[in-house]
């Protein structure tokens, strides 16, 4: 996957802000839609470039992430060190209609592969370089301050 210029939410002033009213009802339908299913809690910070949306799943309590600034949206569930566990629920992109859900797979790929493709600005690769950041998800979905 190719990171474009913006998408660690600095020098982004070209992108446009995905709305929070839209996240939460994609997430509602889904909710209302599976077996199970309940919305437990919704997170927007300014300041952080992605929306949460925490839901419960069955047994499973997992956490809906949406890029603030690009239609992405991520699964996971949280470590024991507060960070995330990228997951892949491929059954559940139909409730997120024109967003791209993104693997595992894919938030997990290291930035040197490829690294060639991304036309990241030279304040991201430095913000990048000084959280450690080593994966396409850790860039994607950042609290950097």
């Amino acid at each position: 996957m190719r990171l474009t210029k913006g998408i660690s939410g600095f020098d982004a002033d070209h992108l446009i802000e995905q709305d929070m009213q839209s996240f939460q009802s994609m997430v509602y339908h889904l909710v209302t839609s599976e077996q199970r299913a309940k919305a437990i809690q919704f997170i927007d910070q300014p300041r952080v470039v992605y929306m949460q949306a925490v839901i419960q799943l069955g047994d499973e309590r997992l956490t809906i992430i949406h890029h603030r600034l690009m239609p992405y949206i991520a699964f996971a569930k949280f470590d024991e060190e507060q960070s995330f566990q990228f997951i892949t629920k491929a059954h559940l992109h139909k409730y997120f209609p024109m967003r791209k859900c993104l693997t595992a797979d894919t938030l997990n790929t290291l930035l040197t592969q490829d690294k060639e493709l991304h036309s990241l600005t030279d304040l991201e690769w430095k913000y990048i370089s000084h959280f450690d950041s080593k994966t396409i998800g850790e860039v994607m979905f950042n609290d950097w301050d």
